[in-house]
């Protein structure tokens, strides 16, 4: 039997069980708000080079 590598979630950093996948995680488990703040931040420190 071939076990998986536990799938991260880098919002909130936590493993995600096995029996869910992280679109499943992230739609049940953040609000769309803090999805958004997350990916505009990150963006913003590639393409602006400023920090979190």
């Amino acid at each position: 039997m071939t076990s998986r590598t536990p799938v991260f979630c880098q919002v909130c950093n936590e493993a995600i069980d096995s029996e869910h996948s992280l679109e499943h995680h992230l739609v049940y488990e953040h609000r769309p708000r803090e999805l958004a703040s997350r990916l505009a931040s990150e963006w913003e420190a590639e393409e602006l080079g400023s920090e979190e």
